[in-house]
């Protein structure tokens, strides 16, 4: 037997479309999808970079699961060693801010020369907090015309998960794309009866 659908149900996911460039979100009917339309149709084919990532924000259901990527980013490299016999390596200089690991240091282990591919090995870049938890963590593809970047970062004040995919042009934005993503969430929290109590950020 289903229960009513109320807005007191879990939610386990959600997704959206965000612009890089000024934080809008994609809404049916609104300017920002006549945006969305004719960025698909105008830069994708001369291959510009695309402004929208695809977000989605998952629902951490389990009390006990840490919030932070600490495990995910040992996991990562114990299997890559394990499996491609290759390992990464700290870069001495960071990437707008974040620490950044590169996969043996850009050079494929098959061949000694730089990669070709980098299926097995995409740049991995990362941000603590002062207490040592990995709250951002950013894998990048670094060969192709269109590189992409799958963004992960947990919130502090709420136990979800975000991951948003972007062109890698738009890397040097997470700080502010996180920030934006945050506030914009912030403001679609609603009443019992389904009203929003601030007013929605994010352009429209």
């Amino acid at each position: 037997q289903r229960p009513p659908i109320t807005y007191q149900l879990p939610i386990e996911g959600f997704d959206f479309q965000y612009r890089l460039t000024d934080g809008a979100v994609k809404t049916r009917r609104e300017q920002t999808e006549e945006d969305y339309l004719r960025d698909n149709e105008t830069l994708i084919p001369v291959g510009k970079p695309f402004p929208w990532g695809y977000t989605i924000v998952y629902n951490i259901v389990d009390p006990h699961q840490p919030l932070n990527f600490n495990k995910a980013l040992a996991d990562e490299l114990q299997a890559t060693k394990k499996v491609w016999h290759f390992d990464y390596f700290e870069q001495p200089q960071k990437v707008y801010g974040l620490t950044f690991f590169k996969a043996n240091n850009g050079i494929d282990p098959r061949t000694n020369q730089p990669w070709q591919d980098n299926i097995a090995g995409p740049d991995i870049l990362m941000s603590k907090n002062a207490q040592g938890e990995i709250k951002t963590y950013i894998r990048c593809d670094f060969i192709g015309e269109v590189q992409q970047c799958e963004h992960q970062f947990y919130l502090d004040n709420l136990p979800i998960l975000i991951s948003i995919t972007y062109n890698r042009h738009y890397l040097k934005l997470w700080q502010q794309t996180e920030k934006n993503i945050a506030s914009i969430l912030d403001s679609w929290v609603v009443t019992d009866k389904g009203a929003l109590i601030k007013k929605q950020a994010g352009k429209v």
